[in-house]
């Protein structure tokens, strides 16, 4: 970065804010430095619970007990006690501290005059290491700590065997070795991906007969698509703050709030992963009690080789956030990225406080120690542990933001967590992961605050290759800067040895469609470094906004231009010399690419018009999807195109809601749709199912259908009160459970919602509250989310429902009522 406006030592004075702090100032007694340190003293050695980045949000809210407090005697007597030593510290280590903070520049790094350099230190022990990211952490940290925001981008089988019943049970065993795709018959895809062979997480999977779900409640479902049942629920939520491990299951608890929501699956083996989050104690003396949070990484094995009996066999949770996870083989690799959160640190509420807060939060870096950087892994009811050793940890030479991300690998047949790691200390933007490399982007961290008020004109990201073999740690092969911002997994490709990432020039925060876009290509020199060994500039022409690439045999397709309408071509059948080729317009939008034979790619993508006029003038979406053949390079031309009127999807936000059933030659995905009927009245949504041969056409639109109807779970309540039947509607009706500790009920075709206790005193008689009452309204129309082919049988999954269609025809065969609500437990 360079040529940036540097901002005002401290920003303008805010009177709202300043009169904010006055009053709370005036209502509380004094916070000391102690307390915060005390706090954070306790996180570290317990690190096991409550771990206390809370100083941060506690402070923030505060109004300024510690760092506005402490300087509003002017400075004098505030910053001694700041400077008041650590709980814990010797004085040798104090003095190390106080020498460090008193050798930093009297303002943080300046992130637009930090260049990134593509090199790496390693350290034979750990208090090397320490010692170096105290030094680099303390020069960077600000007076609002390391903060950190992600940036999201949006761009776009197993055959199975039942076995024989054990004692008269229904029980069905996995037959590994009926292992294959077969025919038609017997297809059972998987997940739709980016690279073959390498399985991406998703909340569902289908392996053989059988599906395996996430229900949205914490629970792994188990259905077997012959017949649509449920043949097992297990509950796969960690543990969370109440369970004493006495209770179902034996489990310890973590104690935080949890959840699950996505899974991998092999030959009956099922890794659900999901998150919990620790809630802090507040800082003694904080009046506004605040309670920060911490994330946490979890993942739970199941033995489910008996479908009808699955078993869990191991829980742990992981420091940090799940960047993402791959299935290759047997071998679970996977990429998390953690921050430092036992550091205490605080932040400034008035201008004033700037200084004071800059000041304590060096102090608690140059006094961090190793299990303040390396993100730990701790087993239910076991004591946590180092996820990685010191001398895998991977520091950076410029730094780009604190947060260490962790290349972990292992067996997802062993069913318990073992562990081989190693980690870059630098953030998690992006992954690719193909069969034998991982690269993960990283950029540098920009306070939220600054990035409208400074100018980046060169700005660069950085590329971390690794790979994986099995049995060992992830091996580091690299890093490399590529000029600006990635945009999504499907951004990173492999041409031949090398790694090659598409760019747009700018921030990611702040991307311009009228910018230019880079394809680079970076290759490991076996010294660390990837080398810059090809790029082609600007093949946008300077029209960079790209909604969807994708990496074809010997190929890249980045859509370019207005609305991305227009498929660039870049030619790699000689990797050493890509080239830009030829390009073609599409009359819609491009939300993503599906790689077909014989050189050739399906387009889904979308655009709109507009229909009648005056007052009944309405927008109309349209679903488009263009066959693209690219086997000329360049002349690229569209075969054939189909669409629909009035409808909307999800896959250029979602790329595993598209399934390519290869055998047929076919593309199945669902669609929403979007006409206007008038108040109370819903048209079906449905999915689509096209022939990719020699032409995209229509083969057929199925219908989802509402689950069969059923009569209430507990009796109806008869509403005579005009203001409740106003508030409940036409359609709404009233049920009461006799038994009042009913917390929720499912009701095929309707929503239930309890209703709560203050509504229940206003109306209903004091004499009959007793029970539990629910408010049940009719459900939207289901939405398909995933057209699934399991054993032969396309099958759509949505939101309500799972329903079996003839594989022929694709008329409805049987509709099974199976929620998938969004989970609510916290």
């Amino acid at each position: 970065m360079s040529d940036a406006n540097t901002p005002d030592p401290l920003p303008e004075r805010d009177a709202v804010l300043e009169g904010a702090g006055a009053r709370l100032r005036s209502q509380a007694s004094p916070i000391s430095a102690s307390a915060v340190e005390a706090s954070a003293l306790r996180s570290r050695t317990r690190r096991m619970g409550l771990l206390l980045g809370g100083a941060v949000a506690a402070i923030a809210v505060l109004g300024g007990a510690l760092v506005v407090q402490a300087g509003s005697d002017g400075g004098g007597g505030g910053s001694a006690e700041i400077a008041g030593g650590a709980t814990g510290q010797t004085p040798e280590e104090r003095a190390q501290v106080e020498n460090l903070v008193a050798s930093l520049e009297a303002r943080p790094v300046d992130p637009t005059k930090v260049d990134l350099v593509s090199t790496v230190s390693t350290f034979d022990d750990c208090g090397a290491l320490v010692d170096d990211l105290r030094r680099v952490g303390a020069e960077h940290v600000g007076s609002r700590g390391f903060g950190g925001s992600e940036v999201f981008h949006p761009v776009g089988g197993f055959a199975l065997e039942r076995g024989a019943a054990d004692d008269g049970a229904a029980s069905m065993r996995l037959d590994a070795s009926a292992v294959g795709t077969g025919g038609a018959d017997e297809t059972t895809l998987g997940t739709n991906v980016q690279v073959s062979g390498v399985d991406e997480l998703d909340f569902v999977k289908a392996s053989g007969p059988l599906i395996y779900d996430l229900d949205g409640k914490g629970n792994l479902r188990i259905t077997d698509s012959t017949t649509l049942e449920v043949v097992s629920t297990t509950d796969v939520t960690p543990p969370g703050p109440n369970e004493t491990g006495d209770g179902d299951g034996d489990r310890a608890p973590f104690g935080g709030q949890t959840q699950a929501s996505e899974l991998l699956v092999l030959d009956g083996r099922v890794l659900v992963f999901g998150t919990e989050l620790e809630t802090s104690e507040p800082v003694e003396g904080d009046p506004s009690a605040s309670r920060a949070t911490i994330s946490y990484l979890t993942a739970t094995f199941v033995d489910a080789t008996d479908p009808t009996q699955p078993e869990v066999t191991d829980r742990v949770r992981i420091e940090g956030s799940l960047v993402s996870a791959r299935l290759v083989g047997s071998e679970i690799r996977l990429v998390a990225t953690s921050h430092m959160a036992d550091l205490g640190f605080v932040m400034p509420t008035t201008p004033t406080s700037v200084a004071k807060a800059l000041e304590q939060n060096r102090r608690s870096v140059a006094g961090s120690t190793a299990a303040d950087w390396i993100p730990d892994w701790q087993r239910s009811g076991e004591d946590p542990q180092p996820l990685v050793p010191c001398e895998r940890v991977h520091v950076p030479d410029t730094f780009s933001g604190v947060a260490m991300t962790s290349m972990v690998t292992f067996s997802i047949d062993s069913e318990r967590f073992e562990p081989r790691a190693t980690s870059i200390l630098a953030p998690g933007n992006t992954l690719y992961a193909g069969l034998e490399t991982v690269a993960v982007s990283s950029e540098v961290w920009v306070d939220p605050v600054d990035r409208e008020r400074l100018r980046f004109d060169d700005w660069q990201t950085a590329v971390h290759e690794f790979s994986f073999v099995e049995g060992a740690a992830p091996g580091y092969e690299g890093s490399g800067i590529v000029d600006g911002s990635t945009i999504g997994q499907f951004a990173f490709g492999e041409i031949g040895a090398s790694l090659a990432v598409i760019t747009t020039e700018g921030t990611p925060w702040g991307q311009d469609p009228e910018t230019a876009v880079d394809l680079t290509v970076l290759t490991a020199d076996g010294g660390g470094q990837l080398a810059e060994t090809a790029k082609i500039e600007d093949l946008a022409d300077g029209q960079g906004e790209v909604s969807a690439v994708r990496f074809l045999d010997g190929r890249v397709l980045v859509s370019t231009g207005l609305f991305g309408r227009t498929v660039e071509v870049i030619d790699f059948t000689d990797p050493s010399e890509p080239r830009r080729a030829g390009s073609t317009n599409l009359p819609s939008g491009v939300g993503y690419f599906h790689p077909l034979p014989d050189d050739r790619a399906l387009v889904v993508g979308s655009r709109s018009d507009s229909v009648g006029s005056g007052e009944s003038r309405r927008s109309r979406s349209w679903v488009q999807v263009n066959l693209l053949d690219v086997s000329d390079t360049d002349a690229p031309q569209v075969l054939s195109t189909w669409e629909q009127p009035w409808s909307s999807d999800q896959v250029g936000h979602d790329h595993h809601a598209f399934t390519y059933w290869p055998d047929r030659e076919l593309a199945m995905w669902g669609i929403q749709d979007t006409a206007w009927t008038g108040f109370g009245e819903q048209n079906p949504n449905r999915a689509v199912v096209l022939s990719t041969d020699d032409a995209v056409a229509e083969v057929a639109v199925p219908e989802a259908h509402k689950p069969d109807e059923v009569p209430p779970p507990c009796p109806a309540v008869e509403i005579t009160d005009a203001e409740i039947r106003d508030m409940i509607g036409p359609d709404g009706v009233v049920l009461r459970c006799d038994d009042a500790s009913v917390g929720e009920i499912e009701w095929p075709r309707y929503s239930c919602h309890q209703v709560d206790q203050g509504t229940l005193n206003r109306f209903v008689p004091e004499g009959e509250r007793d029970g539990a009452y629910f408010l049940c309204s009719p459900a939207g129309q289901p939405q398909v989310s995933r057209v699934l082919v399991v054993a032969g049988t396309p099958i759509l999954l949505t939101d309500q429902t799972l329903e079996a269609l003839d594989a022929e025809t694709f008329e409805s065969t049987a509709v099974s009522y199976h929620p998938t609500g969004t989970w609510s437990g916290w």
